[in-house]
Parts: C-alpha cells; structure tokens; sequence
C-alpha cells in the first residue's frame, strides 16, 4: 500500500445493558454477549477494508524544482518536476489532467511568468511543467491541479536580471535639459535586460566606455559638433552617467547609443542657450557685402554679437564707433550715427556718408576699450550719382541659361534724372546667386570709356554650372540698381552625358514570368538630372543562354517611365531560366554598363516571406517562430532583424524571437527581419505586433472600511484609497460595484467649469432593483469619491464587490467593510381601526385572524434581521391594553414567570402569583410579559376582546430593552431601550347603509341651522342700515345672542373682507375665539355630534379668504371637513361641507351673501 494509503476505521456504538430474563438465557450461546459483539466488529472491520481495496484511489501529486535549481535569469525556462502518486492506468485520464501554476494571485501567463506549459504526454518519470520568468525578485509559485482537485503545492524561486539590453535601457537627463554652451551636459542611463528589469549595479555594459555613444543633431538630421564626452561608469543613484559638452547654441535631438542600438527614451530634447557676449568673437559684416559706398548713401554695417564658441547673443551691448580720414588721420564727426536691433544677436549700425575718400571704420566696447574682432574696417566713399530705379539691366541672361553654357547681358548706369552716371568698373559688384547657396562666376566689362575712365554702360558674362533657379544682384556701390530687387534667372541642364549616365538599378538574379525593375539616370556633363527624354531611351537583349529554348519569345521589354527627378523606370519579363545579357540605350549610345547580366531561374530557388501578425498583452511577453510561415529555399537561412520602436526583441536563434513591450506602452509596433537563403537570396518579412491594453488595475484598495447602520458612510466625501489604472486614458470603461447587504452611491464630486471629454461621467443602475452602481467613463473621471450606503437595519460584515471592464477584459476585487449596529425601535405592523366580525367564540372577538384579515398584525424587530448569536436571546417586553372590556391571550409555559396584567378599574401591573408546565389562558385588561419575537407575535394572533362596548381602543407597546446586537465576545450590546405604541380602534362591524344614513341626516340638520341664521342676519341688515353702534371686544364675550340683532356701519370699499371658520371643541371655549370686531356663533346640535362654528368679520375689501374647516364628533373622532374657496369680491360666500364614512363621500354646500355683513362699527 502507497504511504498515500487511507485506512477507515469501524465505528462501535455502545448500548447500555439490560439484564436478560430467565426465559432468555436458556441457550448456552446466549450467556457470551461479549464474544458475539467482538465478532461482528471484526467483520464488519473488514469488509469496510474490503470496499475500500476495490475503490479507485484519486491520484495525488508531488512538486519539485528539476535538479533542485530554483534560481533563474529572466528570459530562462524554468521547470518544475512532477510526480504523481496513485495515478490510474490509461491515456484518457493522464489527458484530462490540468496542472496550473500561480504567481502573485495570477494563474498562467502573466507579468511574473509566461509560456506555462504542462508536458505530461510520455512516461510519468518525465513530466513537469515549464515557464520562463519575466520580473526580477523573489516569489512564490503555487502548482496544482484541477481534474482531481489536488491542493497547490507552494514553490519559492528567484529570478536576476538578465544581460542588458540597449533597446530596453533608458536614457534620460540627469539634472534638465537646458544648459550653457561651453557647460557640461550629464546624461543618465538606466541599465535594463530584455523585460524591463534594472540590471544591478557593477554589472557593465559590454564593452564598457566605448559601448555607449552619444550624437547630437538638428532636427533635419544634419549632425551639430561637441567635444569632451566621458563614460563616467556607475554613479551613486545606481545609474550609468555620461557627460559631454555641447558648443553650439539652438535646440538639438541627442541620441545615446548600444551597440548601435538606440536606448530607450532617445532622442532627448536639448536646448543649449549662448554663453556671455565675448567682443573679440564678434564681427561685423556689410548689409549689401560691399565697402564701396555712394556719396551722400548711408553706410550700414551688421553688429554679429557672438559667444566665445560663436554662437549669437541676443542681449543689447552698448557699442560705440569712432570714423577715421586716412588722409588726414583725424576723426570725422558722424551727427546721425545709429545702432538698433534687426534680429536675435544682429545689430545694424549706420549713418550718413557726406565726404569722399578713404575712412577707418572702429566698433569698439566703450567700458571695455575693446574693439569687434580686434579689427578695424575700412571703407571708400566715391562721388557718383547712380539711382538704383532708373539704372536698369538688359539682356537674354538675365532670364535664362543653360548649363556650362555662356550667358550675357547688359547694365545701363542713370542718375536720378536719367542722365547717364559712369562709374569705375571696380566699384561695379555683380552676384550671381543659386537658392542652395552654389554661386557663379561673373566678368565684367566697361563699355565706352570718357576721359575718366569710367563708364556707365558695362557687358556681364557669366558660365553656370548647376541648374536651377538663381538670383542676380547688380550693384553701382552699395546702391542695388532694379529699384533694389534682384533678378530672377533659371538655368536649365545641358545635354546628356552618355559617358556620366548609368543604369542605377537592376537585379542580377530573378524569377521567370515577373516583371523586373530597372531604373536608369541621365545627366548632363555638369551631373545635373535631365528629364523629359524617355522616348528616347530603350531595353535590349543582346544575348540569351536559354536552357529550355521554345519558339515563344522568352524576353518581353516594357517602355521607360520618367519619375520627373531625372531617373526612367521600366520592366521587363524573361520567361524561360538562363543568362540573359541586357543593355540600355539611348538614342545611338549605350549607357554602362553595358551589358548587364541577369540569372534567370525558378521559383522554387526564391524565398518567400509573408508577413506575421501576433498579439500580447502590455507588461507581457510572447514569443513566436517568424519562419513559420515562410518559405525557405535550400531550407537554410540567416535572420537579422531591425528593432523595434516600442518594445525589445530577443533572437534565441534563426527563427525564434520573444517580443516583450516597454513598460506601459499599448498600441501597435512593428519590426522587420531579413532573410539570406543559401542562393543569396535576400526577402525582407514585417511583423506586426498589437499591444493590447490589460484590463482596468487596482492599484489602490482599502484594508477594511468601517460604517455606521442606516447612515451614509462617509458623511463627507468618499472612502479613499479606491484607486484603478487603465493604460488608454480616452478610452471609456466600466466600472461596477455592489455590496451584498447594502447599496453603494456616488459621492459629491467637484465641479470643473471647462469639462473636457474626458472628465464625462455616465452613471446608471445595473439590475432592476437598483443595487448595483455603474460607472462610464475615462479613469481620470472615474478615480472618483465613493459612498457605501448598507440596507436598512443590517449590520455586521459585509463585502463591496468592484468590477472593472473594459474592451480588454476584466478585473475583480473585494473590499471589506464593518458595519457598526446602532439601536432601532422595534415595529408595531396593525392598521389604525379593526372591524371586528365574524362569529363570537368562547373567548370573545378573534383581534387578527390571518384566514379573515388581509393587514398585518405582527411586531418586527430591526436588529433581529443581522443579529449575529442565537436570535432567541433578543427579548421584547409586550403590552397590550384597552379601555373597556378584556382581552384574552394564551402563553406559553416558558414566559408565563414574566407576565404581568391589569385588572379593569386598577392601573397597576400585577405579576402573576401562578406557575404551569403548559400554556396558560389570561383574561384582564391589560397584559404584559417579556419573550422573543415569535413569542410576541404568537400571543398577538391568539388574542381575543370580550366586552359590552361597540367600540373601544387597544394600546400596544413594545419595549426592546436597549439590545441591539453582540460583540465579538458575543456579548450582548446594550443601549437605550427604544419603545414604540400604536393605538387601535377596534369596531365591532354594523350595517354600512345605517351609518352612511345618519352621516347625511346630521349633514342637512346642520346645513339647515347655518342657511337659517344667515337669511335672519340678512333680513335685520337691510332694515337698519341707517343706523350705528359701537361694539366692544368684551361685550362680546358676555353676550353673543346679541350679534344677530346689531346693524353696522358699512366698511369702506378698499379694504379687504376676511372671514375665517374656525372648528371649536366645545362651547365652553366659545369666548376664547371671538376676537373680531363682530362674529355670529351657529350651533348645530345632534344626539351624536356637536358642531360650533364662528365666523369672524372684520374690515374688508375686494377679497375673500377663508381658513380650512374641520368637524370631530362627540367621540373624538374626525367626521366632517369643510372646504373654503377664494374669491374677489364675491357677492356671496360658498363652504361645502363633506362627510367621509368609510370609503363614502356625501356633500353639501350653503351659499353666504354679504349683505348681512354690511356695515361695521368703526
């Protein structure tokens, strides 16, 4: 038997011992019990071990690092050694097995770990499970497996860095961006392996200093100069620092190097500022590049403020200048002399040249004494008149030219009057300018020559070599004649070169049947690119070595295509394997070279490439075979690769790769690879990569919350530490939370006036009873406060569960929360009035009877709900009571020691002097006694009401004592006890039509006595009219018959008349309520109802407003309600009276006039 062997064990039941009588123990056997019971435990005993030989034992397994290695590099493959115990025979059960491996709480592939395999398909001896670490650091895996529900065996590995790879280190700036040039710039650079893990310190990059390199260019690419770069190895925040010193001032893009591999975070922005003015770098140069000035022109000079290494200061210096007459060596005085700011660094200085000859020009720093450049400049002032509109320039060459031929044209010198101006031919200037900076040369010379040597009319002749477009300058001086314009030239190319040209693109080996590219270009003799001459050009086969030869033309030759840049494209088609000899030709001449020749061969000699796509999620790594899909000729090849932009690739050899993605990165990335097959033959394959967002993290999650029953937790805000992360910030997420025993609301959010799309928020209730809360949004608007609202009554601990989803998939997670008790009073569940009816039992009316009633009649506990200890323990004190009668209850044995009555006539609580093993019948006025809930509610649907009354009140009061709940001790809580009463009317069931009958009788009586007493107020009103009376506030009180029989004064038309009904309990409280100038009591008596009302005048005007009127019978109870209208100045008063019985209404109305009311004593 396996030491995984279980034994089972038989069970024994004793049975106590009865003595046997005589009758039976006249057997022999029977006088040995013991024996017989010893035999029947041992066979028992072994059929048990019986069964369970022939039962199938579950297999069981056992876990072990292969060859006790548990430490790994990154990127290694680790295996976990698997040996199983019991395992059945069979190959459809050892298939069905399912062994997992988890890290840090994620099962499968994920950050820590990826490629988990189960290899369990051979010999058992052989098993294990495989996965390759991707983090760096100490974990724990947990292995187990499924089909059997074998528990997790726990595995502790480590896992280094791997060997640094450039593609995955960044670089970033030490202290900033920005610096001085001249100053040093500190670049670090964190060291990285493959999957984004920190290399540890000491470990250096390979080749150490000269591994890493640093270029700094403009963002065109063209490559700016620096000097002094120093590998400075490991500094002390564990990084790689490098530093250089840049010299050239402007922003540039550095990019820092591995082995020829660009790190990550490269290039980095670098904004270099000029360092202080230096006045010996400075210099100064003349605005139109002449120092021939016109008298009476202003001369005008540029002010370069440079750095020491050259670059331009923006800052104003005070510049001074000093002019000096060589002839005389005295200063000239300059009255006009100015200095102002044309550009960043650039300062233009000028003044007014009024005398001829030769001066001395000095820009010097007055505080420093130094002079620009450590120079003087020296310029000549000569007596001309030239004017730059009317002098003028003519001649084919001032519009076109032709490369490497001659061009000319004419310049015709007029003062401003258009008289001729000559000049020496030395202060003449010509420039001939391309737009790339290339320049041509230029002669010039006089026409007719007068006595001075001079002329005004002069031959230019230029010989260009690049085509292109060009700009003309023609200056007499520093007067730039064309109004100060230049002229605009082209130069086109000349012929072509057949010697220069070539056949720059072509394929020495190709496929029969396909078209084949071969691209030609033509210059003429100065390289200049010709176009529009593809007519001319033509393919021609000039020899085939065929090794299938048919009569179908094995070489079909396309027509050449210009591109416009001066290079011509065309194809052609050999359709049979061999040599085929090919050349260009244009027109009578053959470009080189000539012939070239092209390996024709089969298809099945080519490699060929499709393209990969695969997918991984961010933070992960997947690994793939690029050759999968391709096609290898000769079955042997060499795979480079360039890198990727967002990721790092490793090659473990010619056709396996592992791509892992930079930390945070999602979207899509792509790299390409080469194929050199054993022919030579080169294919190029593009993988595409898709970085699939993970789903929604929380990163940030409470340990434990803590709420108050029936309260919203917290008052203010929401509960912090609920926090999610999401990669793709635009994209919209879900989110949604739920507690099992509460509901979750959003809390206050700030307010943002500008609201992007972004920051849009969607809320809504996910099942129909509204429990779950959903949010819709971005996870900048989402990381929002949250409420925790518990269901009523409940407390305890309960579990707010979030769900985060995305179009990335899903994430869970629990939060917990305590929820602290408070005490609630208990419910009293009865209606406001009870029909007794039914048939009469012995013990009188049944109060509740659930086969008769539809209401509920029960007390309810609150707490009981989530009352965490045996339920029986909560306690109530019941009471029950009515005015009249008795009441009769039955209790059970268990609470009779706790009640107590009330006997009719006496209002103390009397205990019982009684005890009873069973139920006990209890007959009194009031009844009270202690028990749980079902004991309450049992004795409340057994109660019974015996007495003469029709009608009478029961009061019910409920005490829960102050328990609440329990602590963790579960000791009871105890607070303030919390009662709760509710008075029932209880009516014993008469004929409906007999009440509704009086109701109407009282209703007309007192619609009668109000009409009567208005039409007699009514009728004294108009015959006394003409008459006045003052009228005291007290006399009313004394005698109010006495207001039927009074006329008053009739109160002015803009006041206001307000008369007010009011209900009066009792005529003895009359007197309190007649407080208007004139009031009139109607009294409307009934043998079952008495109704007072008052009507108060007092000086009135267009409207009329009234207060409610309410009705109480002589019982207490509401009978009738009296709605009033409002009018503007109505000619009569209108009330109606309604009668409520039951489910009835009646009404009745009475209309009142003015008139009465006449007059008033003032």
């Amino acid at each position: 038997m396996t030491p995984s062997s279980k034994f089972i064990y038989p069970v024994l039941h004793v049975l106590p011992y009865r003595p046997r009588t005589p009758s039976a123990m006249g057997s022999p056997c029977s006088s040995l019990p013991p024996l017989w019971l010893l035999l029947c435990v041992v066979t028992a005993a072994q059929r048990a071990l019986m069964a369970r030989a022939q039962q199938p034992m579950p297999p069981s397994f056992a876990f072990s690092w292969l060859d006790y290695r548990s430490a790994f590099v990154a990127g290694e493959t680790a295996v976990i050694k698997i040996m199983p115990f019991d395992l059945p025979p069979g190959d459809e059960t050892r298939r069905s097995l399912s062994f997992t491996a988890t890290v840090n709480g994620r099962r499968g592939n994920s950050t820590y770990i990826t490629d988990v395999a189960a290899h369990h398909s051979g010999e058992p001896a052989t098993w294990n499970i495989t996965f390759v670490p991707l983090r760096a650091g100490d974990f724990v895996v947990l292995v187990g497996e499924e089909r059997f529900g074998v528990p997790e065996s726990t595995l502790q590995f480590t896992v280094a860095a791997g060997d640094v790879h450039p593609s995955a280190s960044l670089a970033s700036w030490t202290y900033s961006g920005a610096c001085v040039a001249g100053s040093k710039a500190f670049v670090s650079v964190v060291l990285r392996d493959a999957f984004g893990n920190d290399v540890a310190r000491g470990t250096e990059m390979p080749g150490g200093n000269g591994h890493l390199k640093v270029s700094v260019s403009h963002s065109n690419g063209a490559i700016v100069e620096f000097k002094d770069f120093q590998y400075n190895g490991w500094a002390e925040d564990g990084r790689i620092s490098l530093e250089f010193v840049p010299i050239v001032a402007g922003a540039f893009l550095v990019r820092v190097n591995g082995d020829d591999k660009t790190l990550r975070g490269s290039p980095l922005l670098l904004t270099v500022n000029p360092g202080p003015l230096d006045i010996a770098k400075s210099t100064c140069s003349w605005k139109y590049g002449t120092n021939v000035l016109q008298i009476f022109s202003k001369l005008e000079i540029f002010i370069h403020q440079k750095d020491y290494f050259g670059n331009a200061v923006p800052e104003i210096h005070p510049f001074d200048a000093r002019i000096v007459k060589r002839a005389t060596n005295l200063s000239v005085p300059v009255a006009d002399l100015l200095i102002e700011v044309v550009d960043d660094g650039t300062r233009l200085l000028s003044f007014k040249a009024v005398d001829p000859g030769e001066f001395v020009l000095t820009i010097f720093d007055p505080k420093l004494n130094q002079k620009i450049s450590n120079m003087d400049y020296v310029y000549n002032v000569f007596v001309g008149y030239c004017d730059g509109s009317n002098s003028f320039a003519n001649g084919s060459g001032l519009a076109h030219s032709v490369a490497g031929s001659v061009s000319y044209f004419m310049v015709y010198l007029q003062n401003h009057y258009s008289y001729p101006s000559p000049i020496e031919s030395a202060w003449l200037k010509v420039q001939i300018l391309n737009k790339n900076g290339v320049s041509a040369n230029s002669t010039i010379s006089p026409g007719e020559l007068n006595g001075n040597m001079r002329a005004n009319s002069f031959n230019v002749s230029y010989t260009p070599e690049f085509a292109g477009e060009y700009e003309i300058w023609v200056q007499c001086g520093n007067i730039v004649i064309n109004s100060g314009n230049p002229y605009k030239m082209i130069v086109s190319t000349g012929v072509v070169s057949t010697a220069l040209s070539t056949v720059v693109t072509f394929v020495r080996k190709v496929k029969t049947s396909v078209h084949n590219e071969v691209v030609v270009q033509l210059v003429d003799p100065f390289m200049n690119p010709v176009i529009h001459l593809a007519s001319k050009l033509r393919i021609q086969l000039t020899s085939a070595d065929i090794t299938t030869p048919t009569n179908a033309p094995s070489f079909i030759a396309g027509e050449f295509v210009d591109n416009k840049d001066g290079s011509y494209t065309t194809y052609y088609v050999a359709k049979n394997t061999g040599l085929y000899s090919i050349c260009i030709q244009f027109e009578d001449a053959q470009l080189n070279p000539c012939p070239f020749v092209v390996h024709v061969v089969q298809d099945e000699d080519f490699s060929k490439v499709q393209n990969d796509i695969i997918s991984v999620r961010e933070n992960e790594s997947v690994s793939f075979d690029v050759l999968s899909n391709d096609y290898i000729a000769g079955g042997q090849a060499v795979v480079n690769f360039y890198p990727p932009l967002h990721g790092s690739v490793l090659q473990y050899n010619q056709k396996s790769f592992r791509y892992t993605p930079f930390e945070g990165f999602f979207g899509n990335d792509t790299f390409w690879y080469i194929i050199f097959d054993k022919h030579d033959n080169i294919a190029y394959g593009t993988v595409f990569i898709s970085v699939l967002c993970r789903p929604p993290q929380f990163i940030s999650l409470p340990q434990q919350l803590h709420a108050t029953e029936d309260t919203i937790a917290p008052q203010f805000g929401g509960f912090p530490g609920i926090k999610i992360a999401y990669s793709d910030a635009a994209e919209n997420i879900s989110v949604m939370l739920q507690a099992q025993s509460g509901n979750v609301s959003l809390a206050p959010m700030p307010m943002k006036f500008h609201q992007t799309s972004y920051d849009v928020l969607s809320i809504s209730t996910g099942d129909r009873y509204g429990k779950d809360l959903i949010f819709n949004g971005t996870v900048e608007a989402i990381n929002g406060a949250l409420q925790f609202l518990k269901n009523e009554d409940f407390y305890g601990n309960d579990i707010i569960k979030i769900y985060a989803i995305s179009r990335s998939g899903r994430e869970d997670a629990q939060v917990p929360i305590f929820v602290e008790p408070i005490n609630d009073p208990p419910v009293i569940l009865a209606p406001e009035s009870i029909f007794l009816g039914g048939k009469k039992s012995i013990e009188g009316y049944q109060i509740f009877d659930k086969q008769r009633d539809p209401f509920e009649f029960s007390i309810v506990e609150p707490d009981l709900q989530s009352f965490p200890w045996n339920k029986s323990h909560l306690h109530l004190v019941l009471s029950l009571e009515v005015y009249e009668g008795a009441l009769v209850v039955t209790l059970p044995a268990g609470i009779v020691a706790t009640a107590e009555v009330k006997i009719e006539g006496n209002n103390c609580w009397q205990p019982l002097q009684t005890s009873s093993a069973d139920r006990i019948v209890l007959r009194a006025a009031g009844i009270r006694f202690r028990g749980s809930v079902p004991d309450c509610n049992n004795a409340m649907q057994r109660l019974f009401y015996q007495g003469r009354s029709n009608e009478t009140n029961l009061d019910i009061i409920v005490n829960d004592l102050g328990y609440f709940g329990c602590y963790p001790d579960c000791s009871m809580k105890t607070g303030t006890p919390l009662s709760t009463i509710k008075t029932i009317r209880l009516l014993i069931r008469k004929s409906v039509k007999s009440a509704l009958t009086i109701e109407l009788s009282l209703g007309c009586v007192l619609l009668y006595y109000i009409l009567k007493c208005i039409y007699a107020l009514k009728g004294k009103g108009k015959n006394h009219n003409k008459k006045t009376r003052k009228l005291k506030k007290t006399a009313s009180h004394q005698n109010v018959s006495t207001f039927l029989s009074e006329t008053f004064t009739r109160p002015p038309a803009h006041q206001d008349l307000h008369i007010h009904f009011f209900l009066i309990p009792s005529i003895h409280n009359l007197a309190e309520n007649l407080f208007c100038p004139c009031s009139s009591v109607i009294r409307a008596p009934h043998p079952r109802m008495m109704m007072d009302i008052c009507l108060h005048l007092q000086p009135c005007s267009p409207q009329v407003e009234t207060d409610p009127v309410y009705g109480r019978g002589h019982l207490g109870h509401t009978g009738m309600n009296w709605s009033c209208s409002r009018y503007l100045c109505p000619e009569t008063m209108e009330i109606k009276m309604t009668s409520l019985q039951n489910t009835r209404t009646s009404s009745t109305s009475a209309r009142f006039n003015q008139a009465p009311f006449a007059q008033c004593p003032p």
